[in-house]
């Protein structure tokens, strides 16, 4: 899978992981509401019901009522009274007694019909008041409820993005360790591919001593495989500032480099050139060597990619005040502007500059190079011509003298 469908896997996790706990929100939010307004409700219906028997219990005749009530009586010798909106009650004059509603002209009462000594009596309350005060409510509560599930979804779905993010991170640090692995390895591996064929070559001749210096070569660059292997699993610690606190000598490194590529250079038709300063000893440098080996590795393995067969490579070193300037040269078909804004950066890729058939650039070892060259307290630029050759410098802090 590539890194994108991996993102968008993780992406869509996030966003089903946002609706399931947005749901439950709204779930809940929507049972709170529920709550609220049943008990509001119940509370509603006792006081009605209060009220209404306090009423029928108290009242002597049917002139004034409280507001939003009416009044029906009957006495004991069938004389019937009513309050001015009593009309209603008067049919319940002659049922069972209890709590009941009426309907009668669009408007809903709730009645109660009582038997005392004196006679019968309806008490009725209008429920008008009572339905706005309910629907006023449930407006309320229904936008309550929009607001705090609107309000829940943009959390969701803003704690579910802060959550999955460091996933992500770290799927991409997984996808750029693997990436760095296979363009770091790719090299090396090319180097003893090469000498093992040179092995191979000569394994019938008589002369012992070329095919023993072969050969230790060979178990040189097998141990320098090894080290850029361990370096890559420490590269994470590495740029978050714990760089290998060791004295290395930018000369020797760029030496080994120089004996490690120059028969991978020669299978090219590419002459790889160093030579040593005069003051080897004032190169020195703090830092990692695995870490440099692999930065003048990948500079003039990109050097070689964009030289002809019958050029040349050099590598050159240079002392200016307190920093140390290694070279890495090539007379080759240059970098045009626009491949030189996204040089440095990770997965820029340009293959179309290379002078290799079917060579696959992965845009990692330059941007490799730099994470290095920062590792180190350096630097790393490079200054191109097209058609002419380009030349990378890696500037770095020298090491205090003894």
């Amino acid at each position: 899978m590539t890194p994108a469908g991996d993102l968008a896997v993780v992406r869509r996790a996030g966003r089903i992981a946002a609706i399931q706990a947005s749901v439950a929100l709204a779930l809940v939010l929507l049972v709170v509401g529920g709550v609220m307004f049943t008990v509001y409700v119940r509370a509603q219906n006792r006081q009605i019901d209060a009220e209404l028997q306090t009423l029928a219990m108290s009242a002597d005749d049917a002139n004034d009522p409280p507001p939003d009530m009416e009044l029906a009586l009957r006495d004991n010798n069938g004389a019937v009274s009513t309050s001015d909106g009593g009309q209603p009650g008067v049919a319940l004059l002659s049922g069972g007694t209890g709590f009941g509603d009426i309907h009668s002209d669009g408007r809903h009462y709730r009645a109660l019909v009582v038997d005392r000594p004196e006679g019968r009596v309806v008490a009725m309350m209008d429920l008008a008041p009572f339905h706005t005060g309910r629907n006023r409510l449930l407006m309320s509560v229904a936008f309550a409820e929009l607001a705090g599930i609107l309000a829940s979804v943009a959390v969701v779905v803003l704690f579910t993005r802060r959550s999955v993010r460091p996933l992500a991170q770290a799927l991409a640090l997984q996808r750029g360790f693997v990436a760095d692995a296979s363009h770091e390895l790719r090299a090396p591996l090319t180097v003893l591919h090469t000498r093992a064929q040179l092995l191979a070559r000569r394994a019938g001749s008589a002369d012992g001593e070329a095919i023993r210096a072969e050969a230790d070569a060979l178990v040189a660059d097998t141990r320098a495989l090894s080290d850029i292997v361990d370096d890559l699993l420490a590269s994470a610690t590495m740029t978050a500032g714990d760089t290998p606190r060791d004295r290395v000598d930018l000369a020797s490194v760029a030496a080994d480099v120089q004996h490690s590529l120059a028969p991978y250079a020669e299978a090219l038709g590419v002459t790889l050139r160093f030579e040593m300063p005069d003051e080897p000893d004032s190169f020195d440098v703090i830092g990692s060597r695995a870490a440099l080996r692999r930065a003048f590795t990948a500079l003039v393995d990109n050097a070689l990619g964009h030289e002809h067969s019958g050029g040349a490579v050099e590598m050159r070193l240079s002392r200016q005040g307190p920093m140390i300037r290694a070279e890495i040269a090539d007379d080759g078909v240059g970098i045009d502007a626009d491949t030189m804004a996204t040089l440095f950066t990770r997965f820029a890729r340009g293959a179309e500059h290379t002078t290799r058939a079917g060579r696959q650039s992965y845009g990692i070892g330059l941007a490799l190079v730099r994470e290095i060259a920062h590792a180190h307290g350096g630097e790393v630029s490079v200054e191109s011509t097209p058609g002419v050759g380009s030349t990378f410098t890696l500037s770095l802090p020298a090491a205090q003298r003894d």
